[in-house]
């Protein structure tokens, strides 16, 4: 069932806007906008967090052995033992000159700036298909064209052949037909092939499965709504676009995104105030010895009284037990706290603070220059699309009447060649003098209306068909 209603769906004919809703979720440009937008998002996420405090937590162990400082009693000793401690602490920036707030608000215009880009991308791939959609329509158009081509050869080809067996014409008229026949089926192939050519190039732009039937919906030409171009002045056009034009919008923001950035790297050269606090306790499993009195004992020595010698006792010291403090105990006698309040600056670190507020004050220079040069190129564009509308529109007029005088010397021509007035070969030049007349004719009126279509995009209306 699925796969049946995966056929059905890719057999339906698709319209222009069904063709750039399925690109914008689709096409690959859009895709990297949209994930440039989410990396700037997290940026923006994590930067506002810098408004709570940090909190660090951490739970040691080692081993210790031979001489070394214990840490219960820091006393030097040589001894064997296993230690532990835990640390919590916390710090929190109170002051630092707004250079916290300018991240955040530089992060914060960056990520409109990037979801701003994935309209621009959006808007370019509508172009493109549009483009890619028109050149199916053109395609078929002369497809069309190319037929009746073939088709009036073929009719021609059998009256001339009734004729040539009625021997009112010679066979070389039928032989020559029967080539220029040839030739135009040859064309009508060509032309088919250029349509699925051009459906294969609408597929890669929007995205689509090559593997799929794909088709789309043949408005008539005639039919797709233009403006009148004396509506389009390109200096007007140009003012439109520069309030509408998603690129020109984000170049704005990445410049306020840039001055913002410079005021941060400017707070970070200065002192910041910070506020601190912590708490830690240790253990240790290490065991203390107990030291006692034995009972007196002979020291060796002797004394004599009244000549008799007697030994002496002398009370002697040394470790009894040894002993060590439980773990809970141990716990609650070393816990402690701390809490204050600092200053950090930095006194000399390579001109590296200076280095980042000098390479922020050159970005926006740089997004500054790259704003005015995109607006010259979008000026540049804008006239230079009014010029080439202007012109096709010409060029339409005149294959207009070219297709108009190349139908009736078609006609005079044909008379003539019936009543064997005229030879066959100036009979097929003639014939497909139109031919290529009514080809000129559709190209320049397709590409008219696309670069309508271009000056009513730049104007911000989008593209429809």
């Amino acid at each position: 069932m699925l796969l049946l209603s995966i056929e059905g769906f890719g057999q339906e004919k698709w319209s222009l806007q069904q063709c750039v809703d399925y690109a914008m979720k689709n096409n690959v440009s859009v895709k990297q906008s949209d994930v440039q937008a989410r990396l700037s998002a997290i940026n923006a996420k994590q930067s506002k967090a810098t408004l709570f405090p940090s909190i660090t937590g951490s739970v040691n162990s080692s081993y210790q052995h031979g001489l070394t400082t214990n840490p219960t009693t820091n006393i030097l000793e040589s001894s064997s033992y296993l230690s532990g401690s835990m640390n919590l602490q916390a710090s929190y920036t109170i002051f630092n000159w707004n250079a916290r707030k300018n991240t955040i608000a530089a992060n914060n215009l960056t990520l409109k700036a990037d979801e701003i880009g994935i309209d621009k991308a959006k808007n370019d791939i509508a172009l493109t298909v549009a483009n890619a959609f028109l050149q199916v329509m053109l395609r078929r158009e002369q497809a069309r064209i190319s037929e009746v081509q073939m088709n009036q050869s073929k009719s021609q080809l059998s009256n001339t052949q009734k004729l040539v067996n009625a021997g009112s014409q010679p066979e070389l008229n039928a032989i020559q037909l029967e080539a220029q026949l040839a030739k135009d089926s040859s064309a009508v192939l060509q032309a088919n092939a250029l349509i699925e050519q051009a459906l294969t190039n609408l597929k890669a732009y929007i995205n689509y499965d090559f593997s799929l039937p794909f088709d789309i919906v043949t408005p008539s030409v005639d039919d797709i709504p233009i403006e009148n171009i004396t509506d389009l002045q390109p200096e007007a056009v140009y003012q439109l676009a520069l309030q509408s034009q998603p690129l020109q919008k984000m170049y704005k923001v990445r410049i306020e995104a840039a001055q913002k950035q410079v005021k941060a790297s400017r707070g970070y050269m200065y002192p910041g105030l910070a506020a601190f606090g912590g708490m830690s306790t240790r253990v240790i499993n290490a065991q203390r010895p107990v030291y006692g009195v034995f009972p007196d004992q002979p020291d060796g020595s002797y004394v004599k009284v009244n000549g008799t010698q007697y030994p002496v006792y002398s009370p002697s010291f040394g470790v009894v037990s040894y002993s060590g403090t439980p773990f809970l105990k141990q716990l609650n006698q070393n816990f402690g706290q701390d809490i204050g309040i600092g200053i950090n600056f930095s006194i000399f670190n390579n001109y590296t603070s200076r280095s980042q507020w000098e390479r922020a004050k050159a970005n926006v220079n740089q997004l500054q220059l790259q704003e005015e040069q995109e607006n010259l190129n979008l000026r540049t564009n804008i006239y230079n699309a009014y010029q080439d509308a202007f012109s096709s529109y010409q060029k339409y007029q005149a294959s207009q009447r070219t297709v108009a005088y190349s139908q009736k010397a078609l006609e005079i021509s044909k008379k003539r060649f019936d009543i064997g007035l005229l030879g066959t070969l100036d009979y097929i030049i003639t014939q497909n003098n139109l031919y290529l007349a009514q080809i000129d004719e559709v190209s320049n009126h397709y590409d008219f209306v696309f670069k309508m279509k271009v000056l009513e995009f730049y104007k911000g209306q989008g593209i429809k068909l």
